[in-house]
């Protein structure tokens, strides 16, 4: 089976090299082969990172959502994960080094019912984050 992996950082919804343009490899700890190189990033690219990620779980699209739509989206995501369970086993197998049953069962199956469980409590958790 041929994965198509991308190579980038995901930073506020774009694929972008580290600041500094430099990467590192990702080692197959089972053949200690070079899978790819990602980017190395840096503590700035860190914290852009991340706040990005705060102004979108605040301000963004995923605030407006209902709590009962967030919980649909999610088991749309556990779906789609378990549509191609066996390209994330591939993944998975090859970057963690696991045996590919270990991975299709336990990594990708596991994280499959956690995403469908935490669904599950999208519309029945009330909070109010003061901040």
């Amino acid at each position: 089976m041929d994965v198509v992996i991308p190579i980038q950082s995901l930073i506020n919804g774009e694929f972008t090299d580290s600041s500094t343009g430099e990467t590192m490899p990702t080692i197959d700890p089972s053949t200690e082969e070079v899978i790819c190189h990602v980017p190395k990033c840096t503590p700035a690219d860190v914290d852009r990172a991340v706040r990005a990620a705060d102004e979108a779980f605040h301000y963004g699209e995923w605030s407006k959502i209902s709590p009962r739509e967030r919980g649909r989206l999610m088991y749309r995501l556990a779906d789609l994960m378990e549509q191609h369970r066996e390209e994330l086993a591939t993944i998975e197998a090859i970057d963690a080094g696991a045996v590919y049953t270990l991975a299709l069962k336990t990594h990708v199956g596991m994280s499959i019912e956690v995403w469908r469980y935490f669904a599950g409590w999208c519309d029945k958790i009330h909070v109010s984050w003061e901040f």
